[in-house]
């Protein structure tokens, strides 16, 4: 055998687990990509939902503000208000958790 053969067949092996590791990389690369962009779209989608409920509390406030002060009407749009206001604030503090990276117990993943 020559000797350029020879050397083709030892280099041969390198080259195959040199092009599947650049593979491996590229598909890493990729699935980073789409992780990121699934993050980014859940960031926008949690935004959406938290301004969209405070745009609901804002409305019913509204609507119990035109409701005379001592009906029975007015103290239950409230109480609902005010349950409301606990559910965006817990909303609120859980994505700030998961956005920090945090778990539910305050610990780092």
């Amino acid at each position: 055998m020559s000797p350029l053969v020879e050397t083709l067949l030892l280099l041969l092996p390198g080259c195959l687990v040199l092009a599947c590791v650049l593979r491996a990389r590229r598909r890493h690369r990729r699935h980073l990509a789409r992780m990121a962009e699934r993050e980014r779209a859940a960031l926008i989608l949690q935004d959406t939902l938290l301004q969209n409920l405070q745009g609901l509390i804002l409305r019913f406030q509204g609507v119990s503000h035109r409701l005379p002060p001592d009906s029975a009407e007015r103290a239950t749009i409230e109480a609902i208000l005010d349950q409301a206001d606990e559910v965006l604030a817990e909303a609120r503090e859980r994505m700030l958790t998961l956005r920090d990276g945090a778990t539910d117990d305050g610990r780092r993943p």
